[in-house]
């Protein structure tokens, strides 16, 4: 498991690993059950603060991407954790939005948009795929 931190971004290191870990979870570099990483292992890997890791790792498990055993450690969540029909319909909304408005203010045609995600979402699908085919 490979993560990247940017000290000089605005994004504080505790969500950079998160997201990075919602990352790396959505296609499938770690699956469902792997064990995740002890906060001292976390601090290490990614040269952080202990305080750093732990509250990236309490955020995880709010999140509902880890899954913390007592005695046994923290392992990667079983699949999406539920989320309400509408409460994901809003997510999803506000995402899009996000990213209309992103493409909009860089002078992103419409036409490119749509390609650009369709040719991200078959290479998402793909990388899904090889990874759940590898043994």
């Amino acid at each position: 498991m490979k993560l990247d931190l940017d000290a000089r971004s605005p994004i504080p290191l505790y969500l950079q690993i998160v997201e990075q870990v919602r990352r790396l979870a959505a296609t499938g570099e770690v699956g469902s059950g792997d064990r995740f990483l002890t906060v001292r292992e976390l601090a290490a890997k990614t040269h952080v603060n202990r305080n750093t890791a732990a509250r990236a790792l309490a955020e995880l498990n709010r999140r509902g991407l880890v899954r913390t055993r007592v005695g046994q450690g923290t392992f990667i969540s079983e699949g999406p954790s539920p989320v309400a029909p509408k409460a994901r319909e809003a997510a999803l909304d506000a995402a899009i939005e996000t990213l209309l408005v992103e493409a909009h203010t860089l002078g992103v045609p419409p036409e490119e948009l749509g390609w650009k995600v369709q040719r991200k979402l078959e290479d998402f699908a793909r990388a899904r795929r090889d990874r759940q085919q590898a043994p």
